[in-house]
C-alpha cells in the first residue's frame, strides 16, 4: 500500500483539548430522492459471527499549521448527472454542489443536525428523517420482465428447438397440402411436444433465476452492512441503510463509507481508496477543508462505497441513498450485466461442438438423400420424412438437460456451502475452489483462535514480578497508552476477562494486561494525547506521543513522552538504553541485547508472539512545533529506552491440526504467510502440522543444495512456459522451508522455481506487497492459489489469488476483494468449500456421462442406418425428444444430489489445463464405451422383436429402400405382411428400441455414472453414506413416462408407437447390468493399476 501524504487539519492545543478549524462558503443541497435502486457489485459484506461491539470515539490525531500538501491526481468524476426520480424536475450537477466548503457549524445548521458536543442526532429525529427520506440504499435498475421472459423462451437451446418446431410444423402444414398429401398427425404431435418442452424449460429457467436471486438475497441479509454513528450522545452501530442526513459517522481503518459525507476530524494518515468510482489505485489522503471546488474531487469529501484504507476520522452525512454520487452513477449505468461463469462458458463450447456435429450429420444425411436415395426407383423418404429425420438428429443430439442440470448443480452446491458457513460471491468460485492446489493462509485468527492473552512479561531481563514498583508503573503507563483497544463500558464490574473490548486481538491482550495492573482509564485521563501513528504491517509498531505533568518525574522530568510498542526485531536497532528491574537505566549494549534476543527466541520457539515496549523522552516544546507532525514523529523514533518484553499466547484452533492433515490427504499444500517472527511462525506451523519435516531449510541452505526439485517448464522463445509440478514428487521429497520477508525481494526466478516445489512453507515478517508477490509466483507456475486474509492490507493478495477467502470477522475491504467469505472464521470451512467445489465438478461431469450415450449417440445411429442401409427407422424424432427432454431428465437431476465419493478428497486437485470438463476421454467413454454398448443392445432388441414376431431377420431388413411402403410388404425370405400390419409392427418395434434405451439408462448407465473411480458397492444408492434415493425415484418416473408413450392409444397414434409384450421390458435389464459390470471392470483397473496407468489415462 502506498503511504498517503498526511492530511491537513488546523488544530490548537489548549487546556480544553483540540479545537478544529474549517473554511466557509455557501452551498446548495440535493433534496430529491431517486426511486431507482442499485446494489453495487462491491457492496460490503458483514458476518453473522462477528461480535457486535461498540467502537469507542476516535481520538483526533491532527497536525497544526500544515505547510505541505500533495494533491493526488485521479480521473475526474465531474459529470452532469440527472436525478433518477420522477420527482426531479431539473438537471442536477454535482459540480455546483458546495456544501463541503462550509464550516462544520454551518453544515450542521443547514442539515438540521447536531454536533458531537450536543450528542449527535436524537433517535426520534433520526427516525423521522429515515421515514421522510427513505433508507440509505441505492435502488437497482428495474429488470425488463418482457425481455427476461423472452430470454427464457428463446435463450439457449430453445432457439434451436423453435427452429425444429417451425420445420416440423411445415411438414404438417403447408408442405403436405402443396403435394396433395394428407397431413400426418405425428408431425403435429412432434411440433406440440417441442413447444411443450420449450415452455417447460422456460418455466424451469424462470424458477432457477428466482431461486438464485433468493439465495443471494438471503446471503446479503446475513451479511448486512453496518455503520458507526453518534446518536443521543453514544457511539452506536446501526445498519448502513438506517444512516440519515446529519448523522455523525465514525470511520476507521477497513470500513466502507456508508454515504456521501464531509470530514471534520481526521487522523494525519487517513486515506481513502476511491478506485470503485475513479479507477485509480492510489489512495487519496483526506483533509478537513475543501481542496477543490468540485464536491466529487475535494479531499474533505467521503463518497459512498469508497474504502478507508488507513487512519481514522469523523464525518457528517450530507447525501444518502439515491442522492449520492454512487446513486447517480447507478442511475446512468442502467441494468448491470452479469458475466457468464467459466463453467458455463466451457459447457457452451461443448454444446456448440456437439450441435455442430449434429447439424453436420443432418446435412450429410440430407445430401445423401438428395443425390443418392432420391435416384432410387422407390426412395425410402420424401422431403417431409427427411426433414423430420434431420430435425430429430439436430434436437436429439444436443443434451437439452445439461444447462438445467449445470445451473441447478451450482445452486445446490452454493446452498450447501452456505450451510457450511462458506458464502460465495460468484458461482465461478465454486468451480475454481474445487481445483485449489495450495492455500496461502495467515496465522492469527485463521490458524489460531485470535484469543490472545499477555501474561508473560519481563523487565530488564527479570520476571515482571521481581521488578521495582517504579519499573512496573512505567510498564503499566506505556502499555495503557500505547494500545489501540478500549473497553466498551467504562468502570464495568464484570470480571476482566469477560469485559467487552473493542480493537484488534493484540491490543485487546495488552489492554487486559494493563488493566490487571491498575485502571487504564485513570492512566489515560492523566495524559493528553498529542499525536498517534496506529500499527501497520509495514512499520510493525504503534507510536503515541503524550503529555502529562503528573508523570513527568517518572520519565526524566519531561512532560512530553513518546511511547512505542511493536516487533522486537524492528525496534532493536532504534534502542540505546534499557530499563532495569530496579528502575535504573543502563546502556543497551551487546550483553544486554544478547539477553533480550535470547529471551525473544525462547518465547518464539514456544509459539508466542513477542512485543517490545519502549519510550523516549521528548522536549516539552514538541507539542507546539510548526511542522509536519508525522514526519517529525517518525524522525524521533530512535534513542529509545526498552522498558520490557511481553509474550502473547494465541492458541491454535482445536480443529486446525486435523484440518491441515485432511488438506495433506487431499494433496493440497498449506503455506503460512505471517507477519510474525520466523521462529514463532515455525513453532505454530510445527504444532499444527504444516511443518512435519525434521529439517527446515533457509534460503541460503536451499541455494547450496543441488538436488532440490525445481518447477517444470519449457522454453519458448527464451520465455519460460511453466507446467504444474507433480504433487506426488513434491510430497515424496517432503522438504520444508522458512523464508523471511526481507529475503523475498532478493529472490531470483531460479530461487522461486525451487521454493514453489517445497511441500511445507512458512513465509515470515511479510508485507502486503510480499504476500502479493508470493501468490503471483505460485500462479505463474500453474498452481491454483487460495489466499485467506482479514485485513485491509490483504486486499491485493486476495484480488490476485485464484480464490480470495475473507474471514467473516475481517475488514470490509478484505471481504470486498475476496471471492468468498468464511462467516465463522473457521479454516476448516474452507476445506469443506473445496470439497463442495470438487463435488460440483464431479456431479456435472456425471450428468454429462449419463445424458450423452442415449441422448446423442444411441439416437444418431437409427437415422444413419435407416438412411444408409435402408432399414425401418428404429427410433423416430418424437421419441428422440421424449428421451432427451423427459425420460432422461429425472435421473440426471437425481445425479445432482450425489454425495462425494470416498476418493474425492484423497485424489490430487484437478489441473484445469489438463483435466477439463469435456475432453477426449469423456467422448471416448460416452460414445465408444457406454454409447456403443447401448447401441448394440438396443439394435439387438429391435431386430429380436422382428425375428420373434414375424420371423424377419436383420439380413431380411437391410436394403429395403422404397419397398417398405408397398402393400403387401414382401421380405427377401418370402415373409409377406400387409402394410397396415407392418406399420403397427414397425411402431411396436420403435417402442422396443425406445423402451430398451430407457431401461438401459435406468438399470445400467445411471448407476455406472454415479462414480468415477469407486465401485457401485462402495457407493450404494439405497443405504449407507452414499445413499441417494432420488435415483430410484427418478428412474421410476422415467419408466412410468415410457409406459404412457407405449400403451396409451392417443399417444400411440400421435407418436407412432405401439404396445409391446411385457418381456421386452425385462430383457434389457440384464443388459443394463452388463453395462454396470463393464464399467466396474474399468473402475477396478483404475484403482488397482493406479492413476498413472494407461487405463486411468483413457478414463473420464
Amino acid at each position: 500500500m502506498i503511504s498517503p501524504e498526511p492530511a491537513q487539519c488546523n488544530v490548537h492545543i489548549g487546556s480544553s483539548g483540540p479545537q478544529y478549524a474549517t473554511s466557509s462558503l455557501d452551498t446548495t443541497l440535493l433534496s430529491e430522492k431517486s426511486e431507482i435502486e442499485h446494489i453495487p457489485i462491491l457492496e460490503n459484506i458483514r458476518q453473522k459471527t462477528l461480535s457486535a461491539s461498540v467502537v469507542p470515539s476516535i481520538h483526533p490525531v491532527l497536525k497544526k499549521n500544515p505547510t505541505v500538501e500533495i494533491i493526488p491526481t485521479f480521473r475526474t468524476m465531474s459529470l452532469d448527472i440527472k436525478y433518477g426520480t420522477k420527482k426531479a424536475s431539473k438537471k442536477q450537477d454535482f459540480k455546483n454542489v458546495n456544501i463541503h466548503t462550509l464550516r462544520i457549524d454551518q453544515i450542521l445548521a443547514q442539515l438540521g443536525a447536531f454536533s458531537i458536543s450536543q450528542g449527535g442526532l436524537p433517535e426520534d429525529v433520526a427516525a423521522s428523517k429515515l421515514k421522510k427520506n427513505g433508507p440509505n440504499s441505492i435502488t437497482p435498475p428495474r429488470d425488463s420482465y418482457i425481455l427476461k421472459i423472452l430470454s427464457f423462451i428463446f435463450g439457449g437451446f430453445c432457439f434451436l428447438m423453435w427452429i425444429s418446431a417451425i420445420i416440423m410444423f411445415l411438414t404438417y402444414y403447408p408442405l403436405p397440402q402443396i403435394n396433395n398429401q394428407a397431413p400426418q398427425v405425428y408431425n403435429l404431435a412432434v411440433t406440440i411436444l417441442l413447444l411443450v418442452v420449450i415452455f417447460i424449460q422456460a418455466a424451469f429457467y424462470a424458477w432457477q433465476d428466482w431461486s438464485s436471486s433468493s439465495v443471494m438475497s438471503k446471503i446479503n441479509n446475513l451479511l448486512a452492512a453496518e455503520a458507526q454513528v453518534i446518536r443521543a450522545g453514544k457511539s452506536v452501530t446501526i445498519p448502513s441503510k438506517n444512516v440519515v442526513v446529519g448523522d455523525i459517522i465514525e470511520l476507521k481503518l477497513g470500513t466502507k463509507i456508508p454515504c456521501d459525507c464531509v470530514f471534520f476530524e481526521c487522523a494525519s494518515d487517513l486515506s481513502v481508496d476511491r478506485a470503485i468510482l475513479t479507477g485509480e489505485s492510489v489512495p487519496v489522503s483526506a483533509s478537513t477543508h475543501a481542496t477543490e471546488s468540485s464536491f466529487m474531487e475535494s479531499k474533505n469529501v467521503g463518497l459512498m462505497g469508497t474504502l478507508i484504507v488507513n487512519g481514522s476520522g469523523r464525518a457528517v452525512a450530507v447525501f444518502t441513498g439515491d442522492n449520492t454520487v454512487m446513486g447517480k452513477i447507478a442511475t446512468l449505468s442502467g441494468k448491470k450485466k452479469t458475466e457468464r461463469t467459466l463453467l458455463q462458458k466451457e459447457v457452451d463450447v461443448f454444446v456448440a461442438f456437439v450441435a455442430s456435429i449434429a447439424i453436420g450429420c443432418g446435412v450429410i444425411c440430407l445430401l445423401v438423400w438428395k443425390f443418392y436415395l432420391m435416384k432410387l426407383p422407390k426412395p425410402q423418404y420424401n422431403l417431409i420424412g427427411m426433414l423430420g429425420n434431420v430435425c430429430g438428429i439436430i434436437v436429439a443430439f444436443v443434451p437439452e438437460g445439461l444447462p438445467i442440470s449445470m445451473s441447478v448443480t451450482l445452486t445446490l452446491i452454493a446452498r450447501r456451502m452456505a450451510k457450511q458457513f462458506v458464502l460465495v460471491k460468484n458461482l465461478t468460485t465454486i468451480e475454481t475452489l474445487g481445483a485449489v492446489s495450495i492455500i496461502c493462509t495467515d496465522k492469527t485468527g485463521t490458524l489460531t483462535q485470535n484469543v490472545m492473552t499477555l501474561h508473560i512479561t519481563e523487565i530488564g531481563n527479570q520476571d515482571f514480578s521481581n521488578a521495582s514498583s517504579n519499573a512496573k508503573k512505567m510498564f503499566h503507563l506505556v502499555a495503557s497508552q500505547c494500545c489501540g483497544a478500549d473497553f466498551a463500558i467504562k468502570n464495568d464490574s464484570t470480571p476482566l476477562m469477560d469485559r467487552k473490548v473493542t480493537g484488534d486481538a493484540t491490543d485487546k491482550a495488552v489492554l487486559r494486561f494493563a488493566e490487571s495492573l491498575g485502571s487504564v482509564d485513570l492512566v489515560r485521563k492523566s495524559f493528553d494525547k498529542i499525536f498517534e501513528i496506529p500499527f501497520n504491517s509495514r512499520n510493525k509498531w504503534m507510536l503515541t506521543i503524550q503529555k502529562s505533568f503528573e508523570n513527568a518525574l517518572l520519565f526524566g522530568g519531561s512532560e512530553t513522552t513518546l511511547f512505542i510498542k511493536g516487533a522486537p526485531d524492528f525496534l532493536y536497532p532504534k534502542i540505546t538504553n534499557i530499563l532495569n528491574a530496579d528502575g535504573t537505566i543502563s546502556p543497551f549494549d551487546a550483553t544486554a541485547a544478547a539477553c533480550v534476543v535470547k529471551k525473544q527466541l525462547e518465547w518464539s520457539k514456544q509459539g508466542r508472539r513477542v512485543l517490545a515496549f519502549a519510550y523516549r523522552v521528548l522536549k516539552d516544546e514538541f507539542a507546539s512545533i510548526d511542522s509536519d507532525f508525522e514526519t517529525t514523529a517518525i524522525a524521533v523514533v530512535n534513542n529509545l529506552t526498552l522498558i520490557g518484553l511481553g509474550a502473547i499466547v494465541d492458541p491454535p484452533r482445536p480443529e486446525i491440526k486435523e484440518t491441515i492433515c485432511k488438506c495433506k490427504i487431499a494433496h493440497i499444500r498449506v503455506a503460512m504467510v505471517t507477519g510474525d517472527f520466523a521462529v514463532t511462525g515455525q513453532a505454530i506451523a510445527r504444532e499444527i502440522g504444516i511443518i512435519t519435516a525434521e529439517k527446515v531449510d533457509t534460503v541460503t541452505e536451499m541455494r547450496l543444495t543441488p538436488d532440490i526439485m525445481v518447477s517444470a517448464f519449457k522454453l519458448k522463445k527464451t520465455k519460460k512456459i511453466y507446467t504444474r509440478s507433480k504433487i506426488e514428487l513434491i510430497e515424496e521429497a517432503n522438504r520444508a522451508i522458512s523464508v523471511n520477508g526481507f529475503e523475498i525481494d532478493d529472490l531470483t526466478e531460479a530461487d522461486w522455481d525451487k521454493i514453489c516445489c517445497y511441500r511445507e512453507l512458512v513465509f515470515a515478517r511479510t508485507s502486503p506487497e510480499q504476500k502479493f508477490k508470493i501468490v503471483n509466483e505460485f500462479k505463474l507456475r500453474e498452481e491454483i492459489v487460495a489466499v485467506t486474509g482479514d485485513g485491509v492490507n490483504d486486499s491485493p493478495a486476495l484480488k490476485t489469488a485464484s480464490v480470495g477467502v475473507a474471514m467473516g470477522g475481517g475488514s470490509e475491504v478484505a471481504m470486498e476483494s475476496a471471492s468468498l467469505v468464511l462467516i465463522d472464521n473457521n479454516f476448516s470451512s474452507l476445506l469443506a468449500g473445496i470439497e463442495s467445489g470438487r463435488l460440483c465438478f464431479d456431479n456435472i461431469k456425471k450428468v454429462l456421462m449419463y445424458l450423452l450415450p442415449s441422448g446423442s449417440w444411441a439416437e444418431l445411429w437409427p437415422v444413419l442406418l435407416s438412411t444408409f442401409i435402408g432399414i425401418p427407422l428404429p427410433l423416430n424424432s418424437a421419441l428422440d425428444l421424449v428421451i432427451c427432454c423427459v425420460t432422461d431428465i429425472f435421473p440426471s437431476m437425481a445425479l445432482m444430489f450425489e454425495s462425494p465419493e470416498s476418493s474425492l478428497m484423497t485424489r490430487p486437485p484437478r489441473n484445469p489445463k489438463v483435466e477439463r470438463l469435456v475432453n477426449v476421454q469423456m467422448f471416448a467413454h460416452v460414445y465408444l464405451f457406454i454409447g456403443s454398448m447401448q447401441c448394440v443392445f438396443s439394435f439387438l432388441m429391435y431386430f429380436m422383436y422382428f425375428w420373434n414376431e414375424i420371423g424377419v431377420s436383420f439380413h431380411d431388413l437391410v436394403f429395403m429402400y422404397g419397398t417398405l411402403d408397398s402393400d403387401p410388404v414382401i421380405f427377401p425370405n418370402n415373409v409377406t405382411i400387409s402394410q397396415d400390419n407392418f406399420t403397427a409392427l414397425s411402431n411396436s418395434g420403435t417402442s422396443v428400441y425406445f423402451v430398451t434405451l430407457v431401461m438401459l439408462q435406468c438399470f445400467g448407465n445411471v448407476y455406472a455414472s454415479r462414480t468415477r473411480f469407486n465401485s457401485v458397492f462402495q457407493q450404494n444408492p439405497f443405504w449407507g453414506p452414499g445413499k441417494n434415493l432420488y435415483i430410484p425415484a427418478g428412474c421410476s418416473i422415467s419408466i412410468l413416462v415410457a409406459v404412457l408413450f407405449v400403451y396409451v392409444p392417443g399417444l400411440n397414434s400421435s407418436f407412432n408407437t405401439g404396445p409391446i409384450p411385457a418381456k421386452y421390458w425385462f430383457i434389457p435389464i440384464p443388459f443394463g447390468f452388463i453395462i454396470i459390470l463393464m464399467d466396474e471392470l474399468r473402475k477396478f483397473a483404475v484403482r488397482r493399476m493406479g492413476p498413472e496407468s494407461f487405463i486411468a489415462k483413457i478414463s473420464w
